[in-house]
């Protein structure tokens, strides 16, 4: 117990010195070293809601940004599947989508402010819940445009606006996007 309340309290007194940007001298970071970074992200509308994650490098020089992602509904979502003939069949929907894009970041002067737009190639697929259909799966290419508010260094809080094609059937394709990114090195 002795050991445990010792370690503890050891890992918490240098917490303070991290949050007041504590570096140590004998490391000498490189301006132009890309920093990695990882992002929660959510693209929604009054109809849906994806949550996602994204795990990226970014090179502050030249404002430019290169990740992969992963994305999924985090609920089944009730999809009416047209069968032909004025018939459909109602499903319960879980939808994945996997992939990898680009971002250019762009500072507004005098601002913690920066404008970006980011292309993100994905491939989704799903399943229907109780059956053993398939929705439609394939590739999409998904663009966003927005702003970002710079955390002091820490990361990013982004809005922004995007264009997204779940493949479900009458789901509104434009839609919010709010993400909030924290630096996992250093590099800027």
């Amino acid at each position: 117990m002795k050991l445990l309340l010792s370690m503890n309290l050891m890992l918490f007194s240098f917490i303070p010195l991290f949050a007041q940007g504590y570096e140590d001298d004998r490391i000498s970071w490189n301006k132009s070293r890309p920093a990695g970074y990882l992002t929660i992200r959510n693209d929604l509308n009054h109809q849906d809601y994806i949550l996602g994650t994204e795990l990226g490098m970014v090179n502050a020089r030249r404002n430019l940004a290169a990740f992969i992602t992963f994305d999924a509904r985090p609920y089944r979502k009730r999809i009416l599947q047209y069968q032909g003939n004025n018939m459909f069949f109602q499903f319960r929907e879980e939808r994945y989508f996997i992939g990898a894009g680009a971002e250019y970041m762009r500072k507004i002067k005098e601002l913690p402010l920066a404008a970006f737009i980011q292309l993100n190639g994905l491939y989704t697929w799903g399943q229907y819940a109780g059956t053993d259909r398939k929705p439609d799966q394939g590739w999409e290419i998904v663009p966003r445009i927005g702003v970002a508010l710079d955390l002091q260094s820490y990361g990013w809080l982004k809005v922004g606006y995007t264009y997204l094609d779940a493949r479900s059937y009458r789901l509104d394709k434009h839609r919010l996007y709010i993400a909030i990114t924290g630096f996992l090195s250093k590099g800027r």
